[in-house]
């Protein structure tokens, strides 16, 4: 090749085609691959004392036999320690039961704070207890929506925008900052 004007060498273009596209391609491929593995080997490498092959490799292939109230994140810190506090599942209330305390439907005006929405009952639920002890109107709305429930905790009743705008701002002095005032009929 002859140098430009200016002494450089001219520029080639490379190009893969046909077979050299297909072979760079599987090239690719097999390393992508052989590092996958690699790392594979080097975590067995690095397993915690104790922890035999065989668990090691049931845990690789996604066969962990986890107990019962394990959580992921137990499954990531791994047996020996708990990344969440373990929680405490609801009694289930008897058929015969009533509605639980706060469910009857808000008195009083059409204007309402609502303090919590959600598909978390057992928080949902802990919220109105917590409020009814307090002292405060509390209604748990509960509507189908979508595979689950959506919760929402009201409270009020209120007839003016004015008196729930006062609740709203007590309730976010409580410690409920993502109170909001809303209209309800």
């Amino acid at each position: 090749m002859e140098p430009d004007r200016d002494g450089a060498e001219p520029s080639r273009e490379v190009r893969l085609e046909g077979a050299a596209l297909v072979l760079a391609g599987g090239v690719a491929l097999a390393l992508l691959i052989g590092a996958f593995y690699l790392g594979r080997w080097v975590e067995r490498g690095r397993a915690p004392e104790g922890v035999s092959p065989a668990a090691h490799a049931s845990r690789d292939a996604g066969l962990e036999s986890a107990s019962e109230d394990a959580t992921f994140f137990d499954t990531l810190s791994g047996p020996e320690k708990s990344a969440e506090p373990r929680r405490e599942t609801p009694k289930p209330q008897a058929p015969d039961a009533g509605p639980a305390a706060g469910s009857e439907p808000l008195q009083g005006g059409p204007w309402v704070v609502q303090v919590f929405a959600g598909r978390d009952k057992v928080a949902a639920d802990v919220l109105v207890r917590t409020l009814t002890d307090k002292g405060r109107p509390v209604h748990l709305d509960a509507r189908r929506e979508g595979s689950g429930s959506l919760y929402r905790v009201q409270v009020g009743g209120f007839a003016t925008r004015e008196a729930a705008d006062a609740a709203a701002d007590a309730l976010r002095k409580d410690g409920l900052s993502g109170s909001w005032v809303t209209k309800v009929r």
